[in-house]
């Protein structure tokens, strides 16, 4: 990010927290402190927790050293919202993390979930041209040979929207809102008519066998946010 650049995603992200009622606030993988920091400034109690900690520089938020891949050393409904800024990616676990961080929440707690969209029509048509998706061009394999690149660094799982979430679903969370860090390719808008006659001929057809119903994703496939946002930024709600 070029000096003095907005950061998008985390005013996305902190942004589904402006209305809710003041709380603790956990961020996991809080790289250097950033997203915790725009929290506490917001009036929440703020845990910042990663593993690599020389990157972590600020003295202001609690750190605390939490490898998310494990079980967490927190107390069972312990805290009221989560952060998981582009971390879900880098997982080979994920559904344990998920469950994980669900345990460390309490009722009616919220997840604020970061990954990147690979969906959007710019990551469509590298895919077509390289068969990579933005964000994940580089090979995991050489990557991860890389003397410059840490083993928990390197880009696993490239998440579409549907399977996150399911993800969220399977480990007790329900979508509450998606929106996105910036807009990015919107020159490419022509296609969207195009998509939208496919997706909308598919739901005619599946309606017409009495299989799936894919209206209710279809709008969400179909929104400018999918289309044309370099992040998805997911708002979840733990399940009582």
């Amino acid at each position: 990010m070029a000096r003095n650049e907005p950061n998008y995603l985390l005013n996305a992200m902190v942004g589904l927290l402006k209305d809710e009622p003041k709380g603790r606030v956990i961020d996991l993988g809080c790289g250097d402190g950033d997203y915790s920091v725009a929290v506490k400034n917001m009036g929440f109690d703020v845990i910042a927790t990663d593993l690599d900690v020389p990157r972590f520089k600020r003295k202001e938020i609690e750190f605390r050293v939490c490898d998310v891949t494990k079980p967490m050393p927190f107390n069972a409904g312990e805290f009221n919202y989560a952060i998981l800024a582009e971390v879900i990616e880098h997982l080979r676990n994920p559904f344990d993390v998920i469950r994980e961080i669900s345990r460390i929440l309490a009722p009616g707690g919220k997840l604020i979930i970061s990954t990147p969209n690979i969906l959007n029509l710019k990551s469509r048509l590298r895919f077509v041209f390289e068969g990579t998706w933005e964000y994940f061009r580089e090979p995991p394999l050489e990557n991860a040979h890389n003397p410059n690149m840490t083993a928990f660094n390197v880009h696993l799982i490239p998440w579409r929207y549907p399977e996150l979430e399911y993800l969220l679903h399977d480990c007790g969370f329900d979508v509450e809102k998606n929106v996105t860090s910036q807009y990015d390719g919107t020159g490419m808008a022509f296609l969207k008519p195009l998509i939208a006659y496919q997706m909308k001929s598919k739901e005619a057809r599946s309606k017409k066998k009495n299989g799936l119903d894919y209206s209710r994703i279809n709008k969400v496939m179909l929104s400018d946010d999918i289309l044309f946002g370099r992040h998805l930024v997911i708002k979840a709600v733990k399940r009582a």
